[in-house]
C-alpha cells in the first residue's frame, strides 16, 4: 500500500468508519433504542414520528439544539466550549480506531495507556464545559461528578488492565496492546480456572464502574433533576447543550464497545481477518445486549445518594478490581 493510499484509508477511518460518522450514526440509533426501552418499561411508546419507527428523533433533537441561539450568562466563557468539546469528541472517535472495527487499526505496544488517556479526555471535557457556565447547581453537580469519577475511573481502568496483562502473559505478540488483547480476550476465559476467575472479577468491577463513569443510575446524582435542577447540565442550552450531550452519549457507545471487546470476546467465534461481516455483526449484537442491559438498569434503578455511590464503588468495584489486578500481576511473575 502506497503512502497516498494509506493516507486516504486513515482519513476515511477518522471521518467515516469507524470514526466520526459511524459514531454519530451509532449515537442516533442507540439513543433511540435507549428511549424506546425506557418508554416500554414505563408503559409508553417512545419516539414514533421522525423517521421509521421514530429512529431519527435523536438526530432531530440534536439539529434543533444546534440551530438554536446560544444564551450565555454574564460570567460564561465564550470560546472555551468550542475549543474543549471537539477534543472530547475527537478523543472518543480516536478510541474506535484502536479496535478491531477499523479495517486498518492503529495500534502499538502499550497502546492501552493511550486509549485510557483518550477516554479520560471525555470526562475532562464535560467538567470544563460545565465550569465554563458557572451556576450554584452546576457547581454542586460538578462536585458530585468529580467524586464519582475519582471513585469510578480507577476501578474501570484497573479492570481494563486485567485482561490486557493476562493476554500479554500468554500471548507474546500482545505487548499490552488493547487491540491485540481484543483478538485474544475470548480465549482468556478458557485457558484455566484462574484466568477465568480473574476475568470474571474484572468483568464485574468493570461493569459497575462503567455505569458510574457513564453517569447512569444508580450513579447519576451529578445531574439529579429533582435535587439540583440538572446538575452539570443546568446552564447548558442550544449548541452548548448539544455538544455536552453528544460527548455523554458518545461515552455510552465507546465504553460498552471496549467492554465488549475485552470481556465478551468481541467478534468471537469469528475473527475480523477471516470473516469481517460476521465478526462485525457478532460484535454489534453483543454490544447492543450490554447497551440494553444498561438502559434497563438506568430505567428501573433508584438513585444512590452521593455518599452511598462512592462507598459502593470503593467497596465493590475498586476492591474487586485491585484483587484481580494483583492476582494477574502475580500470575505473570510466578508462571
Amino acid at each position: 500500500m502506497t503512502d497516498l493510499n494509506l493516507g486516504i484509508v486513515l482519513v476515511s477511518e477518522v471521518l467515516i468508519y469507524p470514526g466520526l460518522m459511524f459514531l454519530v450514526a451509532t449515537i442516533i440509533f442507540t439513543q433511540w433504542l435507549w428511549r424506546k426501552i425506557a418508554a416500554r418499561l414505563g408503559f409508553r411508546r417512545g419516539p414514533m414520528k421522525t423517521g421509521p419507527a421514530g429512529v431519527l428523533q435523536p438526530m432531530a433533537d440534536l439539529l434543533k439544539l444546534l440551530s438554536k441561539e446560544e444564551v450565555r450568562t454574564a460570567l460564561s466563557s465564550k470560546r472555551l466550549p468550542a475549543l474543549i468539546a471537539p477534543l472530547g469528541i475527537g478523543a472518543l472517535s480516536t478510541v474506535l480506531l484502536t479496535t478491531p472495527l477499523a479495517p486498518l487499526p492503529i495500534w502499538s505496544p502499550f497502546d492501552s495507556l493511550v486509549v485510557l488517556y483518550l477516554i479520560l479526555w471525555a470526562t475532562v471535557s464535560i467538567v470544563i464545559l460545565a465550569l465554563s457556565t458557572p451556576n450554584p447547581y452546576t457547581n454542586i453537580g460538578v462536585g458530585r461528578y468529580l467524586a464519582f469519577i475519582v471513585a469510578a475511573e480507577p476501578p474501570f481502568f484497573i479492570s481494563v488492565l486485567v485482561p490486557i496483562i493476562l493476554a500479554s502473559r500468554y500471548y507474546s505478540d500482545v505487548n499490552y496492546s488493547i487491540y491485540k488483547t481484543s483478538l485474544y480476550s475470548s480465549s482468556l476465559w478458557g485457558l484455566n480456572p484462574l484466568t477465568a476467575t480473574l476475568m470474571l472479577l474484572s468483568a464485574f468491577s468493570g461493569f459497575i464502574s462503567m455505569m458510574a463513569v457513564m453517569n447512569i443510575k444508580p450513579f447519576d446524582a451529578a445531574e439529579a433533576e429533582t435535587e439540583i435542577y440538572w446538575g452539570i447540565f443546568t446552564e447548558f442550552g442550544g449548541p452548548r447543550l448539544a455538544l455536552g450531550m453528544f460527548i455523554s452519549f458518545a461515552e455510552r457507545v465507546v465504553l460498552p464497545l471496549i467492554y465488549t471487546f475485552l470481556f465478551l470476546g468481541g467478534s468471537s467465534p469469528f475473527t475480523f481477518t477471516d470473516n469481517y461481516l460476521a465478526s462485525l455483526i457478532t460484535t454489534l449484537i453483543k454490544f447492543f445486549v450490554i447497551f440494553s442491559i444498561l438502559a434497563i438498569i438506568d430505567t428501573l434503578m433508584p438513585r444512590f445518594r452521593p455518599d452511598q455511590a462512592v462507598r459502593f464503588l470503593i467497596k465493590y468495584a475498586l476492591t474487586t478490581a485491585v484483587i484481580a489486578l494483583i492476582a494477574s500481576i502475580t500470575l505473570t511473575f510466578i508462571y
